[in-house]
């Protein structure tokens, strides 16, 4: 009886950790966390390699699009894995201050919104978290 509760209980979970994924795939809005302003449009996806993504499909500066070749289609969210309905252990990209953060992204389904944490240490004690929208 234990091992089927636990069998079960496993089960549960890892439907879960799928059904956050779903919700955390597709497009979103990135939120600068200084001036509010939406600064892009991050397209998150899983690779063949069950990594996830996420690449630039629209630029905004100053509440206007760029049009910038430079920066549509770059991975700025690299090499991150599923762990509890969060994507962990991958890198962030800032591409305007040339610096690669350590990243941590989560789905709050209270407001539809990604937490998305950048910090300089693995732990991410020393970061910053934006929030993004759908």
């Amino acid at each position: 009886m234990k091992k089927l509760f636990l069998t079960v209980l496993f089960f549960a979970i890892a439907l879960i950790s799928n059904a956050q994924i779903d919700k955390i795939l597709g497009e979103w809005k990135s939120v600068d966390d200084k001036t509010g302003e939406v600064t892009g449009v991050i397209l998150f996806y899983q690779g063949d390699n069950g990594m996830y993504y996420g690449k630039t499909t629209r630029v905004f500066e100053n509440g206007k699009e760029l049009f910038d070749e430079q920066y549509i289609g770059m991975i700025l969210v690299k090499d991150f894995k599923l762990e509890d309905g969060k994507l962990i252990g991958g890198t962030l990209y800032e591409p305007h201050e040339d610096k690669t953060y350590y990243g941590k992204i989560s789905y709050n389904a209270n407001n539809n919104t990604l937490e998305v944490r950048g910090s300089l240490d693995r732990r991410g004690w020393l970061g910053r978290t934006q929030v993004w929208i759908k």
